[in-house]
């Protein structure tokens, strides 16, 4: 399928790393294919762009406890003070490492409606963010990733931010 690049993320060399992995299981004998060479070479693109420097230097290793990522969508606690200058206007998730990778010039733009923002999302002001109740939450939220952060960890994550513009 690929191989794991400098960002962590499986890469193909015809499809970058934007896409999903998923499993079959059944009882057929399949001959596996052969394991794909890493061809990260000398990049250092995606270790150099991570704000939080959740990358290791050498790359291949993430800590995950600094990918804005993990700090916006999975963490419970509070976010620490000092990734308050490195998140930028993230509010949820982060995909620079991906978004700086040279393999993704190969992605294909993909054709699912349900992956497109709702109508008037990219419309909201910071006020309208902040003003967001439970209720339009849920009902803009329905059926998305952005459900996984919860209602008060997106409150959260706007609070953090403070007063920068939200992506």
């Amino acid at each position: 399928m690929g191989w794991v690049g400098k960002h962590s993320l499986l890469l193909n060399p015809k499809e970058g790393s934007y896409f999903f992995l998923s499993e079959i299981i059944c009882d057929l004998e399949i001959e596996p294919d052969s394991p794909i060479k890493d061809h990260c070479g000398t990049c250092t693109r995606c270790i150099e762009a991570c704000p939080t420097d959740a990358i290791s230097e050498e790359g291949y290793v993430m800590d995950g406890s600094k990918c804005i990522s993990y700090l916006t969508i999975e963490r419970k606690e509070e976010i620490p003070i000092e990734y308050k200058d490195l998140m930028g206007n993230y509010m949820f998730g982060c995909d620079i490492c991906q978004q700086v990778c040279p393999w993704n010039r190969f992605a294909k733009q993909h054709n699912e409606p349900d992956f497109q923002p709702k109508a008037g999302m990219l419309d909201m002001s910071r006020k309208d963010w902040m003003e967001i109740t439970e209720e339009v939450f849920d009902r803009i939220f329905f059926g998305s990733p952005v459900k996984r952060t919860g209602f008060e960890g997106l409150q959260r994550n706007l609070r953090f931010l403070n007063d920068r513009p939200i992506d």
